[in-house]
């Protein structure tokens, strides 16, 4: 369906950007919807009970709409300077799309299996982010071997790409500690923050490295 894509290098990247913003949109409104319920269910149960029995929903949204917006954050800085698309950039921008859709479902089988008794649950739901970050990774690569693509203006695509393999392997770690470590589940999440500032400080070596040259 996508193959004959790349035919046409010269148009506008324009509309696929608006496509990959409205889709990340859906999909945040997918994850919001359970929370229009659960206001309902409060009646009767005061804060306490009505914590204890929602705060994994409330707990799963939270996580999911930073992660998501994370995510979206990426593409977006890694498109900033695209201005022209091929069959790749299109492909993998689907791909991406494809798991940020899966992203809500998949907070859902958390909320309704407790990880400790179910760690596979978790497995899928890094798994999914794992997936996710890879392909932003993959993207970023092939943006940073094409410079045609972009407007010439793309001094930071070395440095994106390198961000995007940090932030990557941040989500390996989680994976493996939520998956291997059931007790800790989906906080193993927060390893990003770490790995995040390990990936500023690489990025900030890089640039100190290329301005000395």
């Amino acid at each position: 369906m996508l193959g004959g894509v790349d035919d046409d290098r010269g148009r506008s990247a324009e509309r696929l950007i608006t496509f990959t913003d409205a889709v990340v949109a859906i999909a945040i409104t997918l994850l919001a919807l359970p929370l229009a319920e659960i206001g309902h269910d409060a009646v009767g149960h005061g804060l306490d009970g009505f914590l204890e029995e929602k705060g994994s929903t409330i707990l799963g949204f939270v996580i999911s709409f930073f992660v998501i917006a994370r995510l979206w954050w990426g593409h977006h800085r890694i498109l900033e300077h695209v201005q022209r698309w091929d069959g790749a950039l299109v492909v993998l921008t689907v791909l991406w799309l494809f798991t940020i859709v899966l992203l809500p479902p998949a907070t859902a089988l958390t909320t309704v299996n407790h990880p400790e008794v179910h760690p596979e649950v978790i497995t899928v739901y890094i798994g999914v982010m794992v997936v996710s970050s890879a392909l932003l990774t993959a993207l970023a690569s092939h943006v940073a071997r094409r410079p045609a693509l972009t407007d010439g203006h793309d001094d930071e695509a070395g440095a994106r790409l390198l961000g995007s393999v940090v932030s990557t392997v941040g989500f390996v770690i989680a994976l493996v500690i939520g998956t291997l470590v059931p007790s800790v589940n989906y906080f193993a999440l927060f390893v990003l923050v770490l790995t995040g500032q390990v990936g500023r400080f690489a990025r900030r070596r890089r640039r100190r490295r290329l301005n000395i040259r």
